[in-house]
């Protein structure tokens, strides 16, 4: 035990630390995150007219479809144009982190992603392509964000831009002096798409193809993100990175399923967010929900009172008391079902969405995390199933936790006795003189 605590400490968190405060991803990151209330909205919005119960209401909607695409408008408004939001937010994000103006950031970055699509002329008019606007150009959103941005911190680093007297008010001479950045990230895009004809939308969507097909329908994926979530909190660090790296590619798949609801298409994704964060991390990371439960009633005056206090935040996955005050970090007598379980609840909830004993997720993006499992799960499948589940994962936990919080449970109470007899004999002391 203790030389792969020495491995983990040493070899593996060091890197982690390392690509945890790495720039560009934490833009990608916050620009990401600035999305969740418009994607919220929008799937509520398109979660309203497909409420498959009661009947009535189900027949209802069915005959109102000037209705149903007024409710769905949001959707479209969120999801449809997902890529302008995040590229936007990314450049602003990574433009701040360099100490230049976040707005212009934005701006520059979404004018070198615009460069990418093309206007296609018809006899009704002129017009874009939503294709890549959604989650589908999301990879080249993120790739023409951070080169406008670079492009601007390399010629401000070497002073190329137009530079105006000191007199001039800085929000104007701030928009010159990026002139020429913004020219050269654009011409950089404006030339590979269109004079070479290279289309760049298409290729990035190629190459990520592979990750998102392994992402939306294997196991392997989840199995990873969990295991190291649970070795990052075992050691203390909180594994917002690894959450960085899969935001992308959740939003994407999170659209395709919500489009295929849309559409009366089955809905196959499992790589969406709800599916670790709803039906795994049942009061917060490492499904401590059912921990904190056997806590409110230990024979442990310690483990009870933390237990009680913890349970309201466990409720809405917040476990951080638990985490840090019982402690499960750096604690070898909690750290094996605190690991374990999660993984064979993996396994559980893999086989209830591929045999379809649960419908799949249609709207991951309106079952928020702090929302509580067992309603979040029904939020995202639209189905009791969903919560059942959540149920079934529940009791998993609980008989696995069990033996080890009874280990520990004995342990501590040992420990009070002790210390509790030791405070008499003080006691009697002190009288005594």
């Amino acid at each position: 035990m203790d030389n792969v605590m020495n491995f983990v400490e040493n070899k593996l968190m060091p890197p982690m630390l390392k690509l945890s405060n790495q720039r560009h991803l934490n833009a990608v990151r916050d620009g990401l995150i600035a999305t969740i209330p418009i994607t919220v909205i929008g799937s509520m919005f398109l979660l309203i007219p497909y409420i498959p119960w009661p009947q009535s209401y189900v027949e209802f909607m069915g005959n109102n479809p000037d209705l149903v695409s007024k409710l769905i408008l949001p959707f479209n408004m969120s999801m449809g144009l997902l890529s302008v939001y995040a590229t936007f937010g990314i450049g602003a994000r990574l433009a701040k982190s360099y100490k230049m103006d976040s707005l212009t950031g934005g701006v520059a970055a979404l004018f070198t992603f615009m460069t990418t699509l093309s206007f296609t002329t018809l006899e009704q008019g002129t017009f874009l392509s939503t294709k890549y606007l959604g989650g589908e150009g999301m990879f080249s959103g993120i790739i023409t964000a951070i080169l406008a941005v670079e492009v601007m911190r390399l010629c401000k680093k070497h002073r190329i831009g137009i530079r105006l007297p000191e007199q001039v008010p800085t929000n104007v001479s701030s928009s010159f002096e990026v002139i020429i950045p913004v020219f050269f990230s654009m011409t950089i895009v404006w030339i590979i798409v269109h004079l070479i004809g290279f289309d760049l939308n298409a290729l990035i969507s190629d190459l990520v193809t592979p990750l998102l097909s392994v992402s939306s329908n294997s196991i392997a994926a989840p199995l990873i993100y969990v295991g190291l979530t649970c070795v990052m909190w075992l050691f203390g660090i909180h594994p917002q990175i690894l959450a960085t790296v899969m935001l992308p590619i959740w939003l994407v798949n999170s659209e395709a399923n919500m489009a295929a609801a849309q559409a009366g298409q089955a809905v196959t994704n499992i790589g969406v967010q709800p599916f670790i964060f709803t039906f795994l991390w049942i009061g917060g990371g490492g499904g401590t929900l059912a921990l904190c439960l056997l806590m409110c009633f230990s024979k442990s005056k310690f483990l009870k009172k933390l237990g009680r206090l913890s349970i309201i935040p466990g409720f809405f996955n917040i476990n951080e008391p638990l985490l840090f005050g019982l402690p499960i970090v750096l604690n070898p007598a909690l750290a094996i079902p605190f690991a374990i379980a999660p993984l064979i609840n993996t396994f559980i909830t893999y086989f209830a969405f591929t045999s379809g004993i649960v419908p799949g997720m249609a709207y991951p993006l309106a079952a928020v995390w702090t929302v509580p499992s067992v309603f979040a799960a029904v939020i995202a499948t639209a189905s009791i199933r969903g919560a059942v589940l959540v149920v079934v994962n529940f009791f998993v936990y609980l008989g696995i936790y069990y033996p080890f919080f009874k280990a520990y449970e004995r342990k501590l109470v040992t420990q009070e006795g002790e210390e509790s007899k030791n405070e008499i004999d003080l006691t009697q002391a002190v009288i005594e003189e």
